[in-house]
């Protein structure tokens, strides 16, 4: 009888939190700790420092590729420790196939996800604010960051939609995501 209760009990505690909402405690528009507070001020304080050249591609081709956040997961992350961080950190290997696409114009929908409205910095992702990669619930080939063209335009969360622009990618540059669309221009809702 007792093994039957902690079975069932065991079973009610997983459908529990299977079946909860755990999103409503990962707060973006609060950024008070973890990695995304720490990704913000490591990317002000290096935009501050000394500013990294923003892509050494050249861009000779017009050709517009669609692109799907499930060819964009072609990807494996090495841990290695970073010295002046004092933490470790993950660094992306890209696949042939996505490597192939650094540079050249693409378009990708996805869910917008604010990060610091007033300066204009916002994150498209593959999946909802709910479980986006800053709660856990994707890894971080799942967000791509963008670069307008022109202005900062406004977007409400999980506003899916749909862009063009240039896919740099990043290997190295901590202070920066793995994707980056720059000259991003909204194409579509």
């Amino acid at each position: 009888m007792l093994k039957t209760e902690r079975f069932l009990l065991a079973g009610l505690a997983f459908l529990l939190v299977s079946c909860s909402d755990i999103s409503q405690f990962c707060r973006h528009s609060s950024i008070s700790a973890g990695y995304l507070s720490s990704f913000i001020s490591l990317r002000q304080s290096a935009n501050n420092e000394s500013p990294l050249p923003v892509s050494t591609v050249t861009y000779a081709d017009t050709t517009t590729r669609s692109v799907t956040w499930k060819q964009l997961s072609d990807v494996i992350f090495d841990r290695k420790w970073d010295e002046k961080l004092q933490m470790p950190m993950l660094y992306p290997s890209f696949s042939r196939n996505i490597k192939a696409l650094h540079g050249k114009n693409i378009v990708i929908s996805g869910y917008v996800i604010p990060l610091d409205v007033k300066g204009g910095m916002y994150v498209l992702s593959a999946n909802p604010n709910s479980s986006c990669f800053f709660c856990g619930g994707a890894g971080p080939e799942s967000i791509m960051a963008l670069k307008f063209k022109s202005g900062s335009p406004s977007f409400e969360t999980d506003d899916f939609v749909k862009f063009k622009g240039r896919l740099r990618l990043n290997e190295k540059n901590i202070y920066e995501l793995y994707y980056n669309l720059d000259d991003a221009v909204l194409v579509g809702k």
